[in-house]
């Protein structure tokens, strides 16, 4: 069932109430509008079933045994079996819908909310807490599946079921009927209070649920650090004052649940104790039958239920709203790097091609126009992080040729990862452009361009995967020979050693293996797509001397053919480039070959010599 996209949720600026998200929300329901009207037509059967087996327990009462017709009580009785029967059938086609339709629509908007994550730039998940992120496509939308599935559909049956038999009682015995109708009077006012202090509660919990779990999820990943610094009971002590948060919000919210239903409970009940006396006074002075009696507090009771589940409907219609006012601020939340709106005529620089033989196998390839693919012009380009007064990159001008490789160094926070962001439009600059092949990047498709770029970063990510399905992440139509050649040149031979080969899974972010294993690893994986651009972010920084050595006379065939911008500090890293650019203070302070830098720049210079006591060290 395909399912409805993100953008059928009108985006509002103002903070709606919990209704106001659901209602939101509708469009995922209309892919299965069929499915609902039968969940619904069921669900009403069975209570029509229900409604009226006591007026045939009336006919019985005051026809069949009154007047002594007594061939009348088995077609009566089958008709209550009938009844009975349709009753639970009905409810078992209800439950059988029920359970395919919702669990879909729960399905439907966690795709998109999934689709949505990742169009998302990295600055958002920057600023979100991976656990509340996770309690959203997690906790919240199983709060709105379950909502949907029976709260929605039992608030309108037991809506229809109140209309119905209070009119029926009314029909019965009109001011006894009344009566019975004013009595529940009062549930709408205790309902309206309820709500407005159960969602306070609601929504508090489920943030309060969405920082336990970042919590544990920071802890599980750096049980290492935790373990190595002992700081295990701070760590514990921590969790348990967020524990303990939720727990007192939890019991807060039961407390007033607990009350609530208890008011719920005792008002139907003492309906029933009311009915009970009146009743035998209209018996008794023959405004009412006596079948009419019996099937009057048998439909009286009839009521208990939806008064007393109209707690649970509200309760779950709250947690359901505010869950859907959760999932609405990521819906909400617009991708800044996005594709032109007419990137068309632009679209064919990056064309898709068919998969070749490994990139640095071949020749420089060439584009429809004759020209080398791969040619990078930073021009002109400045950024500044959102909220900082001061910009990281000032007026960058770097001009890439094709298969060309420049390395860029420079001290601590001098820009460099930034600049490189800039390539695949991990971000965007604040003025100027970064130019591929004579177009602006953000005129170009994004998932094209960034099957143009290949990147590996300083800090390895890997999948909790097998080798194999990590190296091939960027191209999975990759053959076993170019699987190979890759890891290879990677000098990540060692993963045909591990237990099973390429087919081992190396654990939650590849933490089974070392940081330099994880290195080459993503250093595989990025050669292995043969972009016409490699971005590799210090991505050595993990590896002893020697072997460096092999990968980076490995990397100088790779990088013959590709153009290439290589983040590195040591000299021997340097020693892969045709040019070193230094960055400093934000803009490119010096450009030449290592040799002509450490003759004319004392800041290179110094640079480089820190690096060489390091590696001596």
């Amino acid at each position: 069932m395909p399912s409805v996209t993100p953008l059928l949720v009108s985006r509002a600026s103002a903070r709606v109430r919990p209704v106001g998200s659901l209602w939101r929300l509708r469009g995922y329901l209309k892919p299965f509008r069929t499915q609902m009207i039968l969940m619904l037509a069921a669900a009403l059967g069975a209570v029509a079933a229900e409604i009226a087996i006591p007026l045939l327990t009336k006919s019985v009462i005051d026809g069949a045994i009154a007047h002594g017709a007594r061939r009348l009580l088995l077609p009566l009785a089958l008709a209550a079996a009938g009844l009975g029967a349709a009753e639970g059938l009905l409810n078992m086609i209800r439950r059988w819908i029920q359970a395919t339709a919702v669990a879909r629509i729960e399905k439907s908007i966690r795709d998109d909310l999934y689709a949505h994550l990742q169009q998302l730039q990295p600055s958002f998940h920057d600023h979100w807490q991976s656990g509340q992120l996770l309690s959203r496509a997690t906790t919240d939308l199983s709060s709105i599946r379950r909502f949907a599935g029976f709260g929605l559909i039992f608030l309108v049956t037991n809506v229809m079921v109140f209309v119905a038999v209070v009119s029926l009682l009314i029909n019965l015995n009109w001011w006894l009927g009344l009566i019975t109708g004013a009595v529940f009077a009062p549930v709408f006012p205790v309902c309206w209070r309820f709500e407005k202090r159960y969602r306070v509660l609601s929504r508090r919990v489920q943030d309060q649920e969405g920082d336990l779990a970042t919590q544990i999820e920071e802890a599980a990943t750096g049980i290492r650090v935790l373990k190595a610094l002992g700081r295990g009971p701070q760590a514990s002590a921590r969790h348990g004052a967020l524990a303990a948060e939720v727990y007192q919000t939890q019991v807060a919210k039961a407390g007033l649940l607990g009350s609530f239903w208890a008011l719920l409970d005792l008002i139907p009940n003492a309906v029933i104790g009311i009915i009970i006396v009146l009743g035998a006074i209209a018996v008794s002075t023959g405004s009412l039958t006596l079948g009419g009696l019996v099937a009057f507090i048998t439909l009286a009771l009839q009521l208990v239920w939806p008064v007393e589940a109209l707690g649970y409907i509200i309760a779950s219609g709250q947690e359901a709203g505010t869950a859907a006012q959760r999932v609405l601020e990521i819906f909400d939340t617009s991708p800044e790097i996005t594709d032109n709106k007419h990137p068309a005529e632009r679209a064919a620089v990056l064309a898709p091609r068919p998969r070749q033989a490994p990139r640095w196998s071949q020749p420089t390839r060439r584009n429809g126009n004759g020209s080398s693919r791969g040619h990078l012009v930073f021009d002109h380009v400045s950024f500044t992080y959102p909220g900082a007064t001061e910009p990281v990159l000032r007026d960058v001008a770097l001009d890439l040729a094709p298969g060309q490789t420049v390395v860029l160094t420079g001290a601590t926070g001098a820009g460099k990862s930034t600049l490189l962001q800039l390539v695949p439009r991990l971000a965007d600059p604040t003025s100027g452009s970064v130019r591929l092949d004579g177009t602006d990047v953000r005129d170009l498709p994004v998932g094209q361009l960034r099957a143009a770029v290949g990147c590996a970063f300083e800090d390895a990510t890997l999948f909790s995967a097998s080798v194999r399905e990590n190296v091939m992440f960027g191209a999975p139509d990759a053959d076993e020979d170019a699987v190979e050649a890759a890891l290879t040149a990677a000098q990540a031979r060692f993963a045909f050693d591990l237990p099973w080969g390429l087919d081992t899974r190396i654990g939650e972010q590849g933490m089974a293996l070392s940081g330099g294993q994880r290195q080459r690893i993503a250093l595989a994986r990025a050669i292995l797509a043969g972009p016409d651009v490699l971005i590799l972010d210090d991505p050595l920084s993990a590896l002893d001397v020697h072997t460096e050595e092999r990968v980076t006379r490995a990397l100088h065939q790779i990088l013959a053919g590709s153009t290439a911008l290589v983040v590195a500090h040591r000299p021997s890293t340097v020693a892969l480039a045709d040019s070193v650019a230094l960055l400093s203070g934000g803009v490119i302070a010096a450009r030449g070959s290592h040799r002509e830098l450490l003759a004319a720049s004392p800041e290179y210079a110094a640079l480089m010599d820190v690096e060489d006591l390091e590696e001596i060290a």
